[in-house]
């Protein structure tokens, strides 16, 4: 084809035909230009093809991670209700009159919900934090789903920040506990161990740390505590923000 064009120009050349020459030359740049144009588009095409692929492996990606958060942050809310029950029950056993009617094994079944397990949430966020660090949250087209992904992320780091506080508060409850009661009593009266032998701490009574005026602050700051955690500003917060991302992916997906 090269060697065909050459011909031509030759040609017109040798038969002082200039301006067909010049006419020629300038088509033939027109052409040139046309096809570099039509292989950046192409290349521009097969770009944005290979990006909305990417984007699609990526909102799948998220979607399962999002979903694995829901079901962590639903978890944690139920986990924190039982926990609220329990604090609410304790907290009326500082009245003698209600102390005296029931039994030992009854307040440790309320106390497991509480030292059983700690206020948290850690969710998944290695799928989010690849492709923030990589800076490829670009290539998801959504604008009000990329700013939503980059506020989830700082979020996290609120509610972490404010569950500082949550963990000091369980420490200190949970140093009452070791001072004061008995962990041996409390974990053979919910039937998770049997020791089989006997102990210095069998005769005592986790009923007496219902005489701590300190142990009653503790456990109602805890109980106001975990009842913010569950709300709006928090894991209520936390929520809903996966709630609208989980919607937005999908809008994406069914696109």
């Amino acid at each position: 084809m090269i060697k065909f064009f050459r011909h031509i120009r030759q040609q017109l050349l040798s038969e002082n035909k200039f301006s067909k020459y010049l006419l020629y030359a300038i088509g033939e740049i027109v052409l040139v230009v046309i096809g570099i144009l039509i292989a950046l588009q192409i290349n521009n095409r097969n770009n944005y093809n290979e990006q909305r692929s990417l984007e699609q492996e990526y909102l799948l990606s998220l979607q399962a991670e999002f979903e694995t958060n829901l079901n962590k942050i639903n978890t944690s809310i139920e986990e924190n209700k039982q926990r609220i029950e329990s604090l609410d029950y304790l907290l009326t056993l500082f009245n003698k009159n209600m102390l005296d009617t029931v039994s030992s094994q009854r307040i440790s079944l309320k106390f497991a919900p509480i030292f059983g397990s700690e206020i948290n949430y850690t969710p998944a966020t290695g799928v989010l934090n690849d492709i923030i660090s990589s800076g490829k949250l670009n290539i998801i087209m959504n604008k009000g789903l990329r700013q939503n992904l980059a506020y989830f992320d700082s979020s996290l780091d609120f509610i972490n920040n404010q569950l500082n506080d949550v963990e000091f508060t369980d420490r200190k409850l949970r140093t009452i506990l070791y001072q004061k009661g008995s962990i041996r009593k409390l974990v053979m009266d919910i039937g998770f161990m049997d020791f089989g032998h006997g102990s210095i701490s069998d005769k005592l009574d986790n009923k007496l740390m219902f005489e701590s005026v300190e142990f009653e602050n503790y456990l109602l700051g805890y109980r106001l505590l975990a009842n913010a955690t569950n709300g709006p500003r928090l894991f209520g917060r936390i929520k809903a923000e996966i709630e609208t991302i989980l919607k937005e992916i999908e809008l994406e997906l069914e696109k």
